[in-house]
């Protein structure tokens, strides 16, 4: 046979098999997208259970995992304040079995409050969907002689070591909304950070601690006489909370902070699963039940696609960075 002929031969054989592996390639990905997911998927929460945010994320997964066909096991992996959980999120297997619940306390204030723990979206994790948000409310123990900003300002300035703040953890929105307190009302007091919202609750309750920036799960607390609600963080007054003012109603001036919790997955997530999940997440959101519930107890349902969540990450990282500086906020 020819040169011409056996090289021309060869090279069809080539181009032929490189097409069937193309063929085999895209027919795997394929399979895999429709295939997805064929196993229970695991759902990290960095904090404690008992929270108004856990039972949040519990009643949504109950719905994602009908529209995926397959549980979503909430699993609670509370530490260093929210980064224990965070962190097993960004290291795990990018192939839509591990996702987690991405904390704006965790995701952006501790990033600008630590550089060498500084994690950017898309390159350390992969922006899914924005769950919901929430404005946080400034609680006091029982017992106390202040019953408004103004009141605890000149309590803690005439009585120094003598006042002391709960939080979730160091670098959590309540820790950064105590730091702000301290700055722009000029007091000075020590905060007490606990493994989640939950133990943090307890401890106001029992007098362990003077005063903290609650999520709404203290509500029931407030209505029942157990505690004081003082003022709310949100921009305008909470609807939850009609009768208390907003931090800068209340004097301080620029003192705003509203808490939002994402989803987010391993770095290198495929688009296809991507997508995959951020449509049953959002389906479930919009779910009138679901969001009747969320709403009920002072949630503000959010959804939407991952480049929106991406946006609100870069968005609040150039916001926050100035108030993270000034307030000189130290993790433990």
């Amino acid at each position: 046979m020819p040169f011409k002929m056996i090289t021309d031969t060869l090279r069809a054989r080539m181009l032929r098999t490189t097409a069937v592996a193309l063929l085999g390639v895209l027919a795997a990905g394929l399979a895999h997208a429709q295939a997805y997911p064929t196993r229970p998927i695991t759902f990290i929460y960095p904090y404690a259970a008992g929270s108004l945010v856990d039972n949040a994320w519990r009643a949504t997964l109950v719905e994602v995992s009908k529209r995926l066909g397959q549980q979503v096991v909430m699993e609670n992996r509370p530490g260093a304040g929210g980064r224990t959980g965070t962190e097993a999120v960004m290291k795990a297997a990018p192939d839509g079995y591990t996702l987690g619940g991405g904390a704006n306390a965790v995701i952006v204030v501790q990033a600008l409050i630590e550089p060498r723990l500084f994690i950017e979206p898309v390159k350390h994790y992969t922006p899914v969907i924005n769950g919901f948000e929430t404005y946080l409310l400034l609680v006091a123990r029982n017992g106390t002689p202040y019953r408004d900003v103004k009141g605890l300002i000149a309590y803690a300035k005439a009585n120094p070591g003598k006042i002391n703040g709960g939080s979730p953890g160091a670098g959590t929105g309540s820790h950064l909304s105590l730091s702000m307190l301290a700055t722009k009302g000029g007091i000075d007091f020590p905060s007490i950070h606990y493994k989640g919202s939950a133990p943090t609750l307890t401890a106001i309750l029992s007098g362990e601690v003077d005063i903290y920036f609650a999520d709404p799960g203290a509500k029931p607390h407030i209505d029942a006489g157990k505690m004081q609600g003082i003022a709310v963080t949100g921009p305008q007054r909470w609807a939850s909370f009609p009768n208390l003012p907003t931090m800068q109603e209340a004097g301080l001036s620029g003192f705003t902070f509203a808490s939002w919790h994402s989803v987010i997955a391993p770095p290198g997530l495929p688009q296809d699963l991507t997508t995959t999940i951020n449509r049953a997440f959002n389906d479930a959101l919009n779910l009138p039940d679901l969001r009747g519930k969320l709403e009920a107890v002072g949630w503000v349902v959010k959804g939407g696609t991952p480049a929106e969540l991406n946006a609100l990450i870069k968005s609040d990282l150039d916001l926050f960075r100035p108030i993270v500086r000034a307030a000189n906020i130290k993790l433990d």
